[in-house]
């Protein structure tokens, strides 16, 4: 069995986390940012929105932050999915056709 390599080490005496990453403007996001990061960008600026809206114009930017959130967290799923197979050492063994087994 191979060895896994890791992202973890030790923290050193006196090392403060690292600063965690501004989000992107939607501006950003649009020239230069993932597809993830335009939806979690439109959705920050929904949010923003909210404050303004009222009426068919609230209900409409509510059900829009609901299908963004679900779109944003599938495509993080996914993305956490593809990393955790990537980090696996996958043996498949490949088996023959078995027709009686029908």
């Amino acid at each position: 069995m191979t060895a896994r390599k890791t992202h973890l080490r030790e923290v050193a005496a006196g090392e403060a986390p690292p600063e965690p990453a501004k989000p992107k403007t939607l501006a950003q996001a649009i020239e230069s940012g993932t597809y993830l990061e335009i939806l979690c960008a439109q959705r920050r600026q929904m949010v923003s929105d909210l404050a303004n809206a009222n009426g068919p114009a609230l209900a409409a930017l509510h059900r829009q932050i609901a299908l963004h959130s679900k779109e944003i967290e599938a495509l993080e799923a996914a993305s956490s999915e593809e990393a955790d197979g990537a980090n696996r050492d996958v043996s498949t063994e490949r088996r023959s056709f078995d027709a009686s087994a029908i």
